[in-house]
């Protein structure tokens, strides 16, 4: 019997989403089932028409039947690729969680990896995506020709994404025994015709196009076809067939605008408009080639984190620039700059999600045996302990007191969680999807902000005891600096803030634990962004200074009073700033930085007048790069804590 990866009937919105997305009726929603939506759901996005798809998830949500089994996983699936392509990736990464664990079966996990590497490699996470495919396949039976043609050819895409061709061909020739469906077969045979095209194999390119189209149905457009017709106009490209090129690209715009598909429309434009721009073509127009580069773009406006908007941008860049129009040049070039920061971001954030949960894992099962192994070990040890009570008596009062600190600023977010849930759990069924999203943003914000507290007391906790260890070893001072400043990027443009940098132009090396100095510059540049007014600015410098290295934060907050000053470094002390809406925490951020930098041999300071915004900086032990190089292979020594360290805190007024 054979077993497939995708459903009877979710199949036609994979092997035809046009036909499934035409004779979809938006005005007959409310009529149709939980089955017919989701597989119109799953056409749109195959035909990147994700606005349609909200729409369709929006009557999917009101639905009575997407809580039952097993629609509810497919649910989930649909909704967290919606949010992966709004940019929501933390939501999106929880929904494929969420539906693989709800999944039934190997070939439904199979079909939610599946999606969910498509929904990747739409945003350029080519590497996660590559997993995702992977373990898709493993999943997969060998009877599941569909499922295996869809995974392979999409491991090819991905292959020749990265210039790995040799890889992509090797992939393909793996599929060529497992099919027997025409779809499958010219899925395979797309695949190889573009592996053929990245290797500039024309000849090779033509024939697997044609053994393609050779499987077409005739009754009917479909979404193969524009594929195919879209590789043959890029090999009349790369012939210099213009005629050819120009005549096909037309031909594939008017299709693809008539049956709404945005990012093929688009694909096609772009084509179109390289025919104008190429110096060796008869058409030679660089205006005309803008104006096709610009409505592609247009039937790109609802997909934020498309890979193909980083192309155009370029395109577009360089286009304006071969005509002189170097300031639109300067424009394209920066929304290209910008979108590369972006899909950066959203990729390590995926990326850390990923391995902070693998971790996670992996650290609770060894906790698990290490506590199973030294269970008698510890049962010794607590009847020492009773010896040593009143010695501790007096540390303990102290961690009572921090504990206390931390316990009276989580009572607040913890009641802030508590009223979210409960909201949620009394009128789930009655709240609307903006209201319902707000609660849950509300938790998760608030729970990020709980982490922070008890992170802090963490450190502290390990600092006052001595259990905790530096690795002083030389560190590149602008690199470090600069890492801190990219990882704040985010949250400084959402508050119109400018970052200035003011570095040397030698590079400079100080003595220092390379982790910890990025924490207490992190430390620093978020108060800096924390307590800056909205629209203002940030100055981060480097200088050296004889025999050491200064770090400078310099913002426009409110400034601080000599009285405020005088605690800034000790525990538990917080500056707290009517302008800034009485910022909170533990009071241990810079008394945790003043260790560390004192562990490090160096000292921390701030300057400061109220009104006028406050400078912080972190002076440390400078590295020649003579001696960097005589110690490149043994430079990096442990360095053991202080229990206590009682070091006077340098504050200088303007």
């Amino acid at each position: 019997m054979q077993q497939n990866m995708i459903p009877g009937w979710l199949e036609p919105a994979i092997i035809n989403p046009i036909a499934t997305k035409s004779s979809f009726s938006l005005e007959k929603q409310h009529e149709l089932g939980i089955e017919a939506l989701l597989v119109a759901a799953e056409a749109a996005i195959t035909i990147s028409r994700f606005d349609l798809a909200r729409s369709i998830a929006t009557k999917i949500a009101e639905h009575e039947q997407r809580y039952t089994f097993p629609y509810c996983c497919y649910v989930l699936s649909l909704s967290a690729r919606l949010h992966l392509h709004a940019g929501h990736s933390e939501n999106g990464i929880r929904g494929f969680r969420e539906a693989i664990e709800c999944a039934s079966s190997g070939l439904e996990r199979a079909l939610f990896h599946y999606q969910w590497a498509t929904a990747l490699e739409c945003i350029g996470n080519y590497s996660d995506a590559l997993e995702h495919y992977r373990h898709a396949l493993t999943l997969l039976h060998p009877s599941d020709h569909l499922g295996i043609a869809l995974v392979r050819s999409s491991i090819a895409r991905i292959q020749c994404q990265l210039e790995d061709v040799t890889s992509a061909e090797d992939t393909l020739q793996l599929a060529n025994d497992y099919y027997n469906s025409s779809f499958g077969l010219a899925t395979i045979y797309l695949a190889k015709a573009t592996a053929a095209l990245q290797a500039g194999s024309t000849e090779r390119v033509i024939e697997y196009l044609n053994l393609a189209a050779s499987l077409f149905s005739s009754e009917q457009e479909s979404l193969l076809k524009v594929i195919h017709d879209l590789i043959l106009c890029k090999t009349y490209l790369n012939q210099a067939r213009w005629d050819d090129a120009g005549s096909l690209a037309e031909a594939i715009i008017t299709i693809t605008e008539y049956h709404e598909l945005p990012y093929h429309a688009a694909l096609a434009r772009h084509t179109y408009g390289l025919v104008f721009v190429d110096d060796r073509s008869p058409y030679y127009s660089p205006p005309l080639a803008l104006e096709h580069f610009q409505r592609s773009l247009r039937h790109l406006d609802h997909l934020p984190y498309c890979t193909f908007k980083q192309s155009l941008y370029r395109t577009l860049a360089e286009t304006y620039a071969k005509i002189g129009h170097r300031d639109k040049a300067y424009t394209y070039l920066e929304r290209y700059c910008s979108f590369i920061t972006h899909a950066y971001s959203h990729r390590t954030f995926h990326h850390l999600k990923r391995i902070e949960l693998e971790v996670a894992t992996h650290n609770l099962r060894l906790e698990v045996e290490r506590e199973r192994n030294h269970s008698q070990q510890l049962q010794m040890q607590l009847e020492c302990a009773h010896s040593t009570a009143e010695k501790y008596r007096q540390r303990l009062d102290e961690q009572i007191a921090y504990l206390g600190v931390v316990a009276h600023d989580l009572k607040n977010p913890i009641a802030a969680i508590m009223m979210s849930a409960s909201i949620l759990e009394r009128y789930n069924h009655k709240l609307s999807r903006d209201d319902f999203e707000k609660h849950i943003s509300t938790i998760i914000r608030t729970a990020e902000w709980m982490k922070q507290l008890v992170t802090g007391l963490l450190d502290f906790t390990a600092l006052t005891t001595g259990k905790l260890k530096l690795n002083i070893e030389p560190v590149y001072a602008q690199m470090s600096l600069d890492a801190v400043i990219e990882a704040y990027k985010v949250k400084a443009l959402a508050k119109s803030l400018t970052i200035h940098r003011d570095y040397p132009t030698e590079p400079l090396y100080v003595l220092a634990d390379s982790q910890r100095l990025h924490e207490c510059l992190d430390n620093l540049i978020s108060n800096a962004i924390k307590y800056t007014p909205l629209g203002r600015n940030i100055y981060c410098s480097i200088e050296e200074q004889d025999e050491c290295v200064r770090f400078a934060i310099r913002d426009e907050g409110p400034g601080l009073t000599i009285e405020e000053q005088q605690k800034l470094f000790q525990e538990f002390s917080r500056a707290r700033s009517r302008d800034t809406g009485s910022e909170g925490g533990t009071g241990l951020g810079l008394s945790i930085v003043r260790r560390f930098v004192e562990a490090m041999g160096g000292s921390v300071g701030c300057n400061s007048i109220l009104g006028h915004g406050s400078t912080f900086f972190v002076v440390l032990p400078r590295v020649t790069r003579h001696l960097i190089e005589e110690d490149s292979n043994n430079c990096t020594h442990t360095v053991q804590m202080p229990t206590q360290t009682e070091s006077s805190v340098q504050v200088i007024n303007k």
